[in-house]
């Protein structure tokens, strides 16, 4: 059996190889659950939110208080990223993957305490920083520990995010129903993180095992480095296009359907699940068939269609084909992190772990900017603000898929 084989790992004593490695991927998939249901609740609860606490139309810089407390999270991932693989080599990946879901499970639940925008601004904030320790530590781990198999793994870890992202849409479209009240969502989805902190707080063996073939997670001279390696500069670049492209569908699409469609906040919340539900679909199958076929070409082919299938969904006026194109974009668009990431990992020369770093600093300023715009943009319509703040990165990205180029040795494609 090959040391990149999934069920392959080092375990300690009376523990076998096949029940080490599911155990460590559960776990990294139920923390990922976890930080994104936290997200998403957001995303249902958005529309109510913004008319109880009354959100004013435009405050600095000309960007509503509906974009910045949208954008709160991914600020507060972006100031935490940098700095999660010095605490990681510091501290240990557990500790920081503890902190990190203590962090973001907390502030979630404190922002059904807030009485005004600051409050659940700030609470948003802080609960990002939880989230930025937490992505870069536990992708790398998962990236080092499963070897030429990584494109599985990571999109089996990659998965956590599309079922915790409808967890979360979810939660937050049944209690609002049931309550009329955007708090209760804020105090339900925290509960998931709870158990996944006592599996990750019970499991030192399992992560002392991991640490024998985690990366780290280096800034500075490691990564401008890798910075200078032929490729990488050009994955950067997709890696930011393809997250500003796509970050809408997790932070708006609830807060679309409400108000292109008129659709209620259970059928906006349900749908928007629905699609993260495809996307986990896309990410697994798209993972597992890049460890055996070229991740440039298929980085390619996704593009191109993500592309087609957003511009069917922003020129539509039919709530059905709005939906079925929504569903196809969200298997298609999801499916391209694994791959891409994937792809990183392989042209890191060995220093997956900071080449993630850079992969997800670069996603999180994208996150930022991909939230924060169509903030700007709303004086030209809801419609056409969500349409250019997508489809003009998408674009962009599918340019930047040509000229990928894929690194992986022959004798390791399998």
């Amino acid at each position: 059996m090959s040391s990149g084989d999934l069920s392959d790992s080092e375990p300690g004593r009376g523990t076998s190889p096949g029940r080490a490695a599911a155990w460590f991927l559960a776990i990294m998939f139920l923390g990922y659950f976890a930080f994104t249901a936290d997200r998403t609740v957001l995303s249902a609860m958005l529309h109510p939110l913004s008319v109880a606490l009354g959100f004013s139309k435009t405050v600095s810089f000309g960007i509503a208080e509906t974009a910045w407390l949208a954008s709160a999270q991914f600020i507060g991932v972006l100031a935490f990223v940098l700095v999660s693989g010095y605490f990681s080599d510091r501290y240990g990946h557990r500790r920081v993957i503890l902190v990190g879901l203590v962090v973001f499970t907390a502030f979630t639940w404190l922002i059904g305490t807030a009485a005004n925008f600051q409050q659940a601004f700030a609470y948003r904030l802080v609960s990002g920083f939880g989230e930025g320790l937490f992505w870069p530590a536990a992708m790398s781990a998962v990236a080092n520990y499963y070897g030429r198999n990584k494109g599985l793994a990571l999109g089996i870890f990659y998965a956590g995010f599309d079922l915790g992202g409808a967890a979360g849409n979810t939660i937050g479209s049944v209690t609002f129903t049931l309550t009329s009240d955007w708090r209760s969502a804020f105090y339900v989805a925290p509960l998931l993180g709870i158990p996944v902190i006592a599996g990750v707080f019970a499991s030192k063996r399992t992560f002392s095992e991991a640490a024998t073939r985690t990366g780290t997670l280096s800034i500075g001279r490691d990564a401008a480095g890798l910075l200078k390696r032929k490729g990488v500069p050009i994955i950067m670049a997709f890696a930011f296009l393809a997250t500003w492209a796509s970050v809408w569908q997790v932070a708006y699409l609830p807060y679309y359907y409400s108000s292109v469609f008129g659709t209620s906040v259970a059928q906006s919340g349900l749908t928007a699940a629905a699609v993260l539900l495809a996307g986990m679909v896309g990410k697994t199958v798209f993972g597992r068939i890049s460890d055996s076929r070229r991740r440039d070409r298929l980085l390619v082919a996704l593009s191109v269609v993500v592309v087609a299938l957003y511009g069917v969904f922003f020129a539509t006026a039919d709530l059905g084909v709005a939906v079925v194109s929504a569903l196809a974009a969200g298997f298609f668009s999801s499916a391209i992190f694994p791959v891409m990431q994937a792809l990183a990992s392989d042209s890191s020369g060995g220093r997956t772990g900071t080449v993630l770093g850079l992969t997800t600093t670069f996603q999180s300023v994208a996150a930022v900017i991909g939230v924060l715009l169509p903030g700007a943009l709303l004086p030209l319509g809801v419609r056409w603000a969500f349409a250019l703040g997508a489809m003009v990165p998408a674009v962009g990205m599918t340019l930047a898929s040509v000229l990928l180029r894929e690194s992986r040795r022959a004798g390791s494609q399998h």
